[in-house]
């Protein structure tokens, strides 16, 4: 095995440890969480449960047999095989050596994953079905299965169709699950209902004993892999003092604590999902008018309902310290799971009571970010942590997610803007679900779909009362910012003017 790195150093450009490692015999190695994804198992407790999801709504379509849960379950078993993460479970090595193995679930069974939500033949209220979805995500993820679950209620009594999906926020990004969540969809409502299922059957999980050395080779080519970027960016003094900087800036944002807020309180593992749905136009018109991006004036929107929430609250109006999940996936790995995502800080304007210089203050913190490169430094202190011995790898995780770090998540994800259907009925709404750790009582996920930006606020009810009241709170800060108002432009040539 040592000979194996020594052939990897001998041929940098490389560093292919799986080809070296061919004359050992250790060439298939089960695919391997990184820093990142084991991060969310680490921050996992009884009250804060770290699946991502969503809850959604389909209108069937007239003169299509109504859709059952068996029909849900056939879909799935057809289409499984495009992401085969779908069917395997994790596997620990000894010791917490190094990140837990992706291993096929010998148990894997769709009944067990795939399930009806209320009692049979028996049509939900849409407050029930809210009701049942809030209990559903309220329970976490069992983790000696595969990390998914999906709950289907057949028919409301307004006469759409609902659905509840979490999947393990270890196993896919918001971005990713959407994706993933997609597979089930289709463009066409005239599409085939299923395909031909797979002959899949299990591979045995590697003994402790192999994960114990795949765990040590992998970790000599994570090294090997740390070695070659470093070497990359030295030889490289414009890559390299960009990246110091991004890596510095973020540094500063870790380092630098959020203040206290009514969201940051204890917390218990019960949830609710509030949702609201605005129309896309006047946010797209506020684009435009003001100059921004709508990512700019959705968290403007949100800015201004936080406000709200703090008033109702009794609670002094400040700025919050939101952490804004950016994806950093590639092209190449469109088709990967796992997270690819880098931590970025802004201060929201809560305490700015005019909706456009919300507006413009959001502007100017994302475009800080953008400037600075923050992503990228992002990237880099996770990829350092990532080389963390297991011990200081959790304390680092605890650390990054605590409520001294950041008050709340605030994540947007960009979905279809054309309709989708499962099996033929036509989505009408999600309301995406991004998970709180411990001393959070709040975030904020948004969807864009067709016409409309779909909010999901994911609250513990009992320790943040208070978030009962987001829908609303979110209604009147978009109607407010998306009146008609003068813009930046016509404004300071009227204070100039003045």
């Amino acid at each position: 095995m040592y000979a194996a790195y020594e052939r990897c150093w001998a041929n940098p450009d490389r560093l292919s440890l799986a080809a070296a490692l061919a004359p050992c015999n250790i060439v298939s190695m089960p695919p391997r969480l990184s820093f990142l994804d084991g991060s969310f198992l680490r921050v996992e407790t009884p009250s804060a449960h770290m699946h991502v999801g969503w809850k959604a709504t389909f209108r069937p379509r007239l003169g299509r047999a109504p859709i059952t849960v068996d029909a849900v379950r056939a879909l799935v078993a057809a289409r499984i095989r495009l992401a085969p993460r779908f069917r395997e479970r994790l596997a620990f090595p000894p010791a917490g050596m190094a990140e837990p193995v992706w291993v096929d679930d010998e148990r894997f069974d769709l009944a067990f994953h795939v399930r009806g939500l209320g009692e049979a033949q028996l049509p939900l209220t849409p407050a029930r079905f809210g009701t049942l979805a809030d209990r559903v995500l309220s329970e976490p993820l069992d983790r000696t299965r595969a990390l998914w679950r999906l709950h289907f209620a057949p028919e409301l009594t307004d006469g759409t169709i609902g659905m509840v999906m979490k999947i393990h926020h270890a196993m896919v990004d918001g971005k990713s699950a959407v994706e993933l969540g997609l597979l089930l969809l289709d463009l066409d409502p005239e599409a085939p209902a299923s395909a031909t299922e797979d002959d899949w059957r299990p591979a045995r999980a590697p003994r402790a004993a192999r994960m114990a050395v795949d765990a040590v080779v992998e970790r000599g080519a994570e090294s090997l892999r740390m070695a070659r970027d470093v070497a990359r960016a030295a030889t490289s003094p414009r890559l390299a003092g960009t990246l110091s900087r991004a890596t510095l800036s973020l540094s500063e944002d870790l380092l630098r604590p959020a203040p206290a807020s009514y969201v940051n309180v204890p917390i218990g593992p019960q949830r609710t999902l509030l949702g609201h749905v605005a129309p896309l136009a006047p946010l797209l018109a506020a684009k435009t008018e003001h100059g921004v991006t709508l990512n700019d004036v959705a968290l403007a929107c949100v800015a201004g309902a936080l406000r709200q929430l703090a008033l109702s609250q009794g609670s002094l109006p400040r700025p919050l310290k939101v952490m804004v999940p950016v994806s950093v996936r590639s092209a190449e790995e469109a088709a990967s799971l796992g997270n690819q995502i880098s931590m970025t800080f802004i201060d929201l304007p809560v305490h700015l009571r005019d909706p456009i210089a919300r507006l413009e203050a959001t502007h100017e913190a994302t475009t800080t970010f953008k400037r600075d490169g923050r992503a990228a430094g992002g990237t880099a202190v996770i990829a350092a942590l990532g080389l963390l011995p297991s011990p200081l790898k959790t304390r680092a995780a605890t650390l990054a997610a605590s409520e001294r770090v950041y008050n709340l998540t605030v994540s947007n994800i960009p979905g279809p803007r054309v309709p989708v259907y499962l099996l033929g009925a036509e989505l009408l709404e999600a309301f995406p679900v991004v998970p709180i750790a411990d001393g959070h009582a709040l975030s904020i996920g948004m969807f864009s779909y067709r016409d409309r930006l779909c909010f999901g606020g994911y609250a513990d009810p009992v320790a943040l009362p208070v978030a009962r009241q987001l829908p609303g709170a979110l209604n009147a800060s978009i109607l407010e910012l998306t009146s008609r108002r003068p813009t930046r432009r016509l404004r300071a040539i009227a204070g100039a003017l003045a």
